[in-house]
């Protein structure tokens, strides 16, 4: 993996997080493509038979990816597969278009769409499902807030209202149906602070972060969800 971005993730208790989101607000401008509302995010991702991807976070091997389909605000003209790297705290992330169709397809487990696509991580995916039996495994919702300052090309997001739900019944934009189905994975309305950046954090935003906040966390919506999904049946 070439060298991507930092990325630190912090655990906030609903105080901690209204507190730094004054802050942080009065610093920076939010996402233009979001605004002040922020949107909401669902992302179902694939793992292989033997759940390489959800084991090899739990171990903490540096060097590992992840595959997904994204889509945004429940806009079905705007999905993304995607393939998250990471090598210790570095980050990346390749992704290419869909539309619609194939991804209903792709959940269903129908990949011959991908066949004949050049994008490379397109490429890389559908070896995945012929090689090692790729699967669709958990779906993963948030609402996201997000801001951007154009040192170090920094971005601030906090994410909220974090649920889990199976894949049976699922899409990618909800339809409704099964969708009171899906599991609240914190039950103090905790949130989620991820800090992303190209080389140095600026000062002005270490000096925002009390200490108190704590330690970085090694958190993946990703496991938690599939630890919450553990035991559910529908």
């Amino acid at each position: 993996m070439k060298r991507g971005r930092r990325e630190i993730k912090y655990q906030l208790s609903h105080a901690e997080y209204l507190v730094l989101k004054s802050r942080i607000s009065s610093l920076l401008d939010y996402d233009r493509h979001a605004g002040e509302n922020g949107y909401f995010v669902r992302s179902i991702y694939f793992d292989n038979i033997c759940d390489q991807a959800y084991h090899e976070k739990i171990d903490g091997v540096f060097d590992r990816r992840k595959y997904r389909i994204r889509a945004y605000n429940n806009h079905s003209d705007f999905i993304n597969l995607e393939c998250k790297e990471k090598y210790n705290r570095w980050i990346s992330k390749r992704l290419a278009r869909i539309d619609s169709e194939t991804c209903e397809e792709l959940l269903n487990g129908d990949f011959s769409a991908l066949h004949n696509r050049d994008q490379e991580v397109i490429k890389e995916f559908y070896f995945h499902t012929k090689e090692s039996g790729f699967r669709s495994v958990v779906t993963v919702d948030y609402h996201r807030e997000a801001f951007v300052y154009p040192a170090s090309n920094l971005r601030i997001t906090f994410d909220k209202y974090l649920h889990a739900s199976g894949v049976n019944g699922f899409s990618i934009v909800s339809k409704g149906d099964k969708e009171e189905l899906s599991i609240p994975v914190y039950q103090n309305n905790s949130v989620i602070m991820e800090i992303k950046y190209d080389d140095i954090m600026p000062e002005m935003i270490r000096t925002v972060i009390p200490h108190e906040t704590g330690k970085s966390l090694a958190l993946s919506k990703y496991r938690m969800c599939r630890d919450i999904m553990k035991n559910v049946t529908y």
